[in-house]
């Protein structure tokens, strides 16, 4: 990482608005290189694998450079997947938060054309599009360039390798002359270099080593639930984990915050770690968990930095990470020095492609994770309860406790056996969940391809999605011409609904 700060790179302060805002406190090493030379004006040719967090590379020095208060296309950006370009347009969303009517307009095939042209005539600052359906707008006069002063080639070796490269030049041969261009490509085979000495002279040169590398002595396991689920399924993972300590990871220093609260209400002893807690408070803070005073830390990327705590037997990704590296540095926090360790990836459906460039990062495949059934924790919470029980039996205050009971029950005229069941009713009262008196119907079920029942239960529904939409198929399966649901808001991961390794429509 960066000794910098986004502060020192000379972004505007709209943009480190938006950047603080998501919880962003460093820049990633092609960050620090790219931001610079876009912001300078200068011609780029970046490579760098995918999840290097090159989206905030080129959108946030670019989106520094243009006039927020004209409605006209400024940015244009060229993604060889439909999927892709709407996770770039909800990135860029993200980082022009605090610009006043600012619009971002994803134009892909596989669409009808007249949504796109209203919101071309509507007016957007930034248009990101596949390659194919920017060429159709182009040549229909639909899509004007007049006002272009970026455009960006993300992934080129892809959209060489789809077909598209002729699609591709006809439009770089349609920008202004002065428009500024950036590449971006994981290799640079002999066509993306000779776009490149085309249209790219004189361009600043970077170049990122993806860190790849096994993950070694860490299980690690995937979960896809709905984001809706997230909640229950975390309390259920920490219920049934045999953990000692663990990590929860979200993306923004808000969320460690409400969610540390949602856990220490339901009897976990929780704390957050985040970006705005000073020296003293984080020392404190890593220092409960070492000592026990703390079992789980919710923390963002930046704040658990370098952590290393022998208690950590678990991490627990609850908002996928930004990039590849910040999942390698996550599940790094847990299986140090030799010892093992275990790592949960809570997944939307809208994430799911995010998985394949994960598991290349790391070497190892993810496990699918199964939580257990209603029956099958009311099961697990006897045992619990049996073992928990049975480590009183040789307690020095066991006499005076079954002597207070005997008294309890004489004097109520009751048998003993039923004053120690109304001692367990009261245990559970005090602290739900923690005995088992459900019956198993009672307790709530949690499905990783199946959406709250109040989304199933809406009029019009029964495919599942929310609001009721027929014949979509949640979890990791496809969903109506083969497309899932949008991608997710902020940066990274989820290319929409396409099986991993799938060849996109040649209509992108």
């Amino acid at each position: 990482m960066s000794e910098l700060s986004f502060a020192e790179l000379g972004l505007d302060p709209a943009v480190l608005e938006a950047v603080a805002a998501v919880g962003y406190e460093k820049p990633s090493p092609i960050q620090a290189q790219t931001i610079p030379a876009l912001l300078a004006g200068k011609h780029l040719l970046g490579v760098a694998q995918t999840g290097t967090g090159k989206t905030a590379a080129f959108a946030l020095p670019l989106l520094s450079r243009i006039d927020a208060s004209l409605m006209e296309p400024q940015i244009l950006v060229l993604a060889p997947t439909r999927e892709l370009a709407i996770q770039v347009a909800e990135a860029f969303t993200t980082y022009a938060s605090k610009f006043r009517n600012f619009h971002v307009l994803p134009i892909y095939g596989g669409q009808d054309f007249f949504p796109q042209i209203k919101g071309l005539r509507r007016g957007a600052q930034v248009i990101v599009g596949t390659p194919g359906r920017m060429l159709d707008h182009l040549r229909k006069g639909t899509l004007k360039l007049d006002s272009l002063k970026a455009l960006v080639l993300d992934e080129a070796d892809e959209m060489l390798r789809m077909g598209f490269i002729d699609d591709v030049e006809a439009i770089l041969a349609k920008t202004p002359d002065n428009c500024q261009r950036a590449l971006f490509s994981a290799t640079m085979p002999p066509q993306i270099k000779k776009v490149a000495q085309t249209y790219l002279r004189d361009a600043t040169e970077v170049k990122i080593e993806s860190e790849t590398r096994t993950v070694e002595r860490i299980s690690q396991f995937v979960l896809p639930v709905y984001a809706e689920r997230k909640l229950d399924a975390l309390t259920r993972i920490l219920e049934v984990e045999p953990l000692d300590a663990a990590i929860v990871f979200v993306r923004t220093k808000a969320e460690t915050t409400l969610l540390a609260e949602k856990l220490s209400a339901r009897g976990h002893a929780v704390a957050p770690l985040n970006g705005d807690l000073n020296q003293r408070q984080r020392e404190q803070t890593v220092d409960d968990l070492r000592r026990g005073k703390k079992d789980i830390i919710v923390a963002t990327d930046v704040a658990a930095r370098g952590l290393d705590v022998p208690r950590i037997t678990h991490v627990i990704n609850y908002d996928v990470p930004y990039d590849t590296e910040a999942y390698i540095h996550r599940v790094g926090r847990t299986g140090r020095a030799g010892r093992e360790g275990k790592a949960i990836l809570l997944v939307t459906p809208r994430e799911r492609s995010w998985l394949r460039t994960l598991e290349r990062a790391t070497n190892s495949p993810m496990e699918s994770y199964q939580l257990p059934s209603p029956v099958e924790l009311k099961k697990m919470r006897e045992e619990q309860f049996e073992t928990q029980l049975l480590g009183f039996a040789e307690d020095g205050k066991l006499a005076k406790a079954m002597a207070l009971l005997d008294e309890i029950a004489e004097r109520n005229e009751m048998d003993t056996a039923m004053v120690a069941g109304a001692l367990a009713c009261w245990l559970e009262a005090s602290q739900p969940g923690s005995l088992p008196l459900d019956q198993p119907e009672a307790l709530p079920e949690i499905s990783a391809t199946a959406p709250p029942r109040r989304d199933r239960d809406r009029k019009g529904g029964g495919g599942g999605r929310p609001g009721g939409k027929p014949g979509y198929k949640p979890g990791f399966k496809k969903g109506p011409k083969g497309r899932g649901g949008p991608a997710p808001k902020g940066k990274p991961p989820g290319k929409g609904g396409k099986p991993a390794g799938k060849r996109p429509s040649r209509q992108d």
